[in-house]
């Protein structure tokens, strides 16, 4: 009896530790694109959170000449491998792909929108299924504005602010100063071919900080996506955004503005 009931105890200790377990979903356009949350990914992992990735794109088109790997079905499969990779690297889920086209998330359709709206229906599944606490994404401007990138983040935004169970969302972005660094630096791949966008910091009460260990998570992730970046322009990249993060990473919530140093408060 007694053996029973010391079963019958563990088991809902554990069913409620389960229960009160806290997720974390990140939604990109493309393999790669976690990178730039990376450190805030590994910290909330390597803190318990439960953190997944969606990916809407197979990332196909994003051919470089020194990977040597055609574009079409053979680069999606090594940007499948990259990312599941770099997901290892961060200590969290395997990703989870959408299967859309990589640079068409805008292409004009019939019936209008269908590749977005196909974002926004496996977003709304997913939320339905993992029950976030946090989605993070990419803010209007998309980073550097890749139309990809805006149409993900609207997407996401149009599935969160329609559902009646609430959400947190937040929207990764770099500070004025941040992105006076990133595009000021030789930052490899993106230096003087993209332009980094900025949010002023008023709209940034978000600050996650992290440790040397979710740092070096992150620099290993980006090492994964070989088919993206030579080993030179990794570390080019991984040095002009430690340098603009200076240890912490800034997030616009989509509603608030109060100030925290949680993502979950």
């Amino acid at each position: 009896m007694k053996r029973v009931f010391l079963i019958f105890v563990l088991f809902a200790f554990a069913s409620g530790m389960q229960a009160q377990q806290r997720v974390m979903l990140a939604v990109f356009a493309h393999p790669d694109d976690e990178t730039f949350v990376g450190p805030v990914l590994a910290r909330y992992a390597r803190e318990g959170v439960k953190v997944y990735l969606a990916i809407a794109t197979e990332g196909e088109k994003g051919v470089n000449e020194h990977a040597h790997i055609p574009g079409g079905e053979p680069l999606a499969r090594a940007r499948h491998e990259e990312a599941t990779c770099s997901c290892r690297q961060l200590g969290i889920e395997p990703p989870i792909f959408f299967g859309l086209r990589d640079g068409e998330l805008g292409a004009i359709t019939n019936p209008l929108a269908k590749n977005v709206q196909a974002v926004a229906d496996n977003v709304d599944k997913l939320i339905t299924k993992l029950k976030p606490d946090v989605v993070v994404t990419w803010g209007p401007d998309g980073g550097y504005g890749h139309p990809d990138h805006r149409l993900v983040s609207d997407a996401v935004t149009q599935v969160v602010q329609a559902r009646e169970t609430k959400v947190k969302l937040v929207y990764a972005a770099l500070t004025i100063a941040q992105a006076d660094v990133v595009n000021g630096e030789d930052s490899g791949p993106w230096h003087g071919v993209v332009l980094w966008h900025s949010t002023d910091p008023a709209y940034l009460p978000v600050r996650i900080t992290f440790s040397p260990s979710d740092q070096l998570a992150f620099q290993r992730s980006v090492e994964c996506h070989q088919s993206q970046f030579t080993p030179e322009e990794m570390k080019k990249m991984e040095h002009a955004l430690d340098k603009a993060w200076d240890g912490t990473v800034s997030f616009r919530p989509w509603l608030t503005t109060t100030q925290s140093n949680d993502l979950f408060r």
